[in-house]
């Protein structure tokens, strides 16, 4: 085998494993690492444009939508209705009760409950024959009158009264009541010589 002289490509390094073929200048490096750079930052910037396209053309139009002024318009609108609703609710309510009122109210004297409890009428200082005509009355209404006649015991403040025997029970009170709600009567009392509940009348009855 021929000898040659030893020359400066004797002196270069071998190659390595993956680098046969590979001409490279002095210095020079290599490309991969900064290509893969680029390319992320590239998916990085088209993730970015797709989230502000998606942004703009979901969100956007819903933001333009609400228009705050017209929402506190619609809220005061609903409030003055919700008012006056029930203000209407409380004179529907008020005119409910008036109209109950006006129905509960007697038009006049009513027929007696009791039929069978002994009633009187006592005249006090009011026109002759008084006492006779409420007896009429009070008998037209079924009360059981078993007397009409003068006031004979002291004087009287006020009339008309209405008063019941000392020790009464449940059955001539309640008349003596009865009798004083028919006929506008404010004063109700025991009185001890009364023998039965008695419809004292005065010159304010005029027959």
């Amino acid at each position: 085998m021929s000898q040659h002289p030893h020359d400066e490509f004797d002196d270069v390094p071998p190659y390595q494993t993956g680098e046969a073929g590979k001409h490279r200048a002095p210095g020079a490096a290599g490309t991969g690492g900064a290509g893969g750079s680029g390319l992320r930052w590239i998916g990085l910037l088209a993730g970015f444009v797709l989230l502000v396209g998606a942004f703009a053309y979901f969100i956007v139009p819903m933001l333009s939508d609400s228009d705050p002024d017209s929402t506190a318009e619609d809220q005061d609108a609903a409030v003055s209705e919700s008012e006056d609703d029930a203000e209407d609710d409380a004179e529907a309510d008020d005119g409910a009760e008036g109209d109950a009122d006006q129905t509960e109210e007697p038009a006049g004297p009513q027929p007696a409950s009791d039929t069978e409890t002994p009633v009187q009428v006592a005249n006090y200082q009011g026109a002759e024959g008084g006492a006779t005509a409420m007896g009429a009355e009070l008998e037209e209404l079924d009360y059981n009158v078993v007397w009409q006649g003068d006031w004979g015991f002291e004087e009287r403040a006020e009339t008309p009264a209405v008063v019941y025997p000392a020790g009464s029970g449940d059955a001539e009170q309640a008349i003596a009541e009865e009798l004083a709600e028919s006929f506008g009567v404010d004063t109700v009392e025991e009185h001890d010589q009364a023998s039965f509940v008695t419809l004292i009348i005065g010159d304010e009855y005029e027959g």
